[in-house]
């Protein structure tokens, strides 16, 4: 057994933070505006905007004491929340107890609030997300490659089964790192050029007559969103396919949007083509090649790709509109289900100052993090194009969002799902995974869990 293992605590306690919440965390300390990536598009439905919003990772947090609220007599308890969590200490944070029972009830004037500090504090605000209507939410948080805290709160199930740590929830475009580092991979390799086109290859695959200019996509316009196919929002959401490979013939043969190396479209049928371009080069199965390039070296056993109604022991439940078919249709744009502890796992594979086995060589895994550019604009005179201008931090790499220095990772958005992972340049990396609506952006995870952080104070030094 090892140290996580020891740290472990599983609470047998269920917790209810319904009526009081807002109250608790006023009580653990007002949290200032937090800003979050807007990235290019985290989610399947991308905005009409390509702009990437600030995101300041959080070095150091202080938290205010919390606040002892005198006990009231109250009545009319609110049943409680299901919650599982898990801690070990990092550097900066003590080791605390699992979240007890505590119940939320109809209180006048004030009710009770616990004092709380460290990961209980942490789980206490994800709750947020809970009281607000969803149905689960799981959250874990890596320090320098080494698990430190996990959390699943709420429903696996419409039934009421309650959610547990290691449960597969949907996590969307975050699927697209996990397509891209096997995609590298196989650079790696040598068995696939970054720059060999392979528009004309993939539209021999699913039988389509290539539109003009699709011959010229390369594999590497394909993973940073500037082959020049369009969004097809409704191709890929609105059943007017089956199947990645349908979706594939008709956006092939449709004309481009804009010629491929020029300006991002953020489009998930680029990463249904990746799918089918492992396929093509390998001879195997997507799902198949994965495992064996990316999960299995990782130690990752369950993860899979799902379709919109299917759940399986282990898995949550996401509500989904009857007749729907966009994770057969995404393929490996976003069809992955997984643990947030699973993506945690690959996101800290990226960070080379972690141990553990590494996907891909210094050389691709500095491409894979670094921000794609638009080129000269050829219709524009050749002193403005050169007109010196600041680096940008924030974009898109190679099936990565960088949110800042060192500072990256992906979000996720289907019907009832959100999803984010990021890795932060403090050596903190996080994952959080939802089944439900809220919150209303998948982005704004990354706000709420900033505030979790501060409200524990487990990044105080």
């Amino acid at each position: 057994m090892n140290a996580i293992d020891h740290a472990r605590h599983r609470p047998t306690g269920r917790g209810a933070f319904v009526a009081i919440l807002v109250l608790a965390l006023t009580a653990c300390g007002a949290g200032a505006p937090v800003a979050v990536p807007a990235v290019v598009s985290g989610s399947e439905i991308a905005p009409a905007t390509d702009a990437v919003e600030t995101f300041t990772p959080v070095a150091r947090v202080d938290v205010p004491p919390p606040v002892d609220v005198p006990e009231t007599t109250v009545t009319d308890t609110v049943p409680a929340v299901p919650v599982t969590s898990t801690t070990t200490t990092a550097p900066g944070t003590t080791t605390t107890a699992p979240v007890s029972t505590i119940r939320a009830r109809n209180a006048v004037p004030v009710p009770v609030v616990a004092a709380m500090h460290g990961w209980p504090a942490f789980d206490l605000h994800l709750q947020t997300i809970l009281t607000a209507g969803s149905d689960a939410v799981s959250a874990t948080v890596s320090y320098d490659g080494e698990i430190v805290h996990e959390v699943a709160l709420g429903r696996r199930t419409t039934s009421g089964e309650p959610v547990a740590i290691g449960d597969r929830f949907r996590v969307a475009s975050i699927s697209k790192v996990i397509t891209s580092i096997t995609v590298l991979r196989l650079v790696q390799a040598g068995q696939l050029g970054l720059d060999a086109p392979v528009g004309e290859l993939l539209a021999q695959r699913v039988g389509a007559t290539p539109s003009a200019g699709v011959a010229e996509i390369t594999t590497r316009h394909l993973l940073t969103h500037r082959s020049g196919i369009a969004q097809y929002e409704n191709l890929m959401f609105a059943r007017q396919v089956e199947s990645c490979e349908q979706a594939a013939a008709a956006g092939l043969t449709r004309p481009l949007e804009r010629a491929p190396g020029t300006t991002l479209r953020y489009s998930n049928l680029n990463f249904c083509l990746l799918g089918l371009l492992i396929e093509e080069v390998t001879g195997r199965p997507y799902a198949e090649v994965v495992q064996d390039e990316l999960l299995v070296p990782l130690g990752i056993d369950g993860m899979r790709l799902a379709g919109t109604f299917d759940v399986r022991d282990g898995d949550v439940e996401h509500r989904s509109e009857d007749g729907r078919n966009y994770m057969e249709v995404l393929g490996a744009a976003g069809s992955w289900i997984a643990s947030s502890t699973d993506v945690v796992k690959i996101t800290d594979a990226l960070d080379p100052s972690t141990t553990g086995w590494k996907p891909l060589g210094p050389d691709l895994l500095a491409l894979m993090t670094t921000i794609t550019v638009d080129p000269p604009d050829p219709n524009v005179a050749p002193e403005v194009n050169t007109i010196a201008a600041q680096p940008s931090t924030r974009g898109y790499g190679m099936g990565l969002m960088i949110f800042g220095p060192d500072t990256f990772g992906h979000t996720g958005t289907l019907e009832s799902t959100h999803a984010m992972t990021t890795r932060r340049a403090d050596g903190y990396t996080w994952a959080i995974a939802v089944s439900g609506d809220h919150p209303s952006s998948s982005r704004d995870l990354a706000g709420i869990i900033d505030e979790a952080f501060r409200y524990a104070g487990v990044l105080d030094t």
